[in-house]
């Protein structure tokens, strides 16, 4: 399963966690590290996006893209599978908790779930302290080329 994601380039490689454990997420509490893909480049810029205004997405970001072995992988969350708060800001404790759990579990490497800004995409959660962390295979990184007039703010 091939998973991205989008970062400041200092932080591109850190595959420890730390920016979700030190502040959160709507699928893992304050506290409990986690990684954050998303199934394609798109997906993965549409999550950035959300979060960060225009002007601050700059050539200080780059992207990532892994491959995580298909049998590491948790079965997926369907939408049906969720409480009707999902996709609810800020995020209710349902994702998080759910999320919570697959971290204690620590049966599998990574589980798919649904996109909140795109249903019918999906993102995938990443246990960085699972054994198999080092089977996540890194295929590119590189810069993030996005063109000038998304990021311009003038228009929206």
């Amino acid at each position: 399963m091939r998973g991205f994601r989008i970062a400041k380039k200092q932080y591109l490689e850190d595959l420890s966690g730390e920016g979700s454990r030190l502040y959160g997420g709507r699928w893992n509490k304050k506290g409990m590290a986690m990684l954050y893909f998303s199934d394609s480049l798109s997906t993965s810029l549409l999550e950035v996006l959300v979060h960060l205004d225009f002007k601050y997405l700059s050539n200080d970001f780059g992207y990532m893209e892994v491959e995580i072995p298909e049998t590491l992988v948790n079965k997926s969350l369907k939408i049906k599978d969720l409480n009707s708060d999902w996709r609810d800001n800020p995020p209710k404790s349902s994702t998080i908790n759910l999320g919570n759990n697959f971290l204690k579990e620590n049966k599998k490497l990574a589980l798919k779930v649904p996109c909140a800004i795109l249903p019918i995409a999906n993102n995938i959660l990443v246990n960085p302290k699972h054994k198999d962390i080092g089977k996540l295979k890194i295929i590119k990184i590189s810069d993030l080329d996005i063109d000038s007039r998304l990021l311009d703010s003038t228009k929206l």
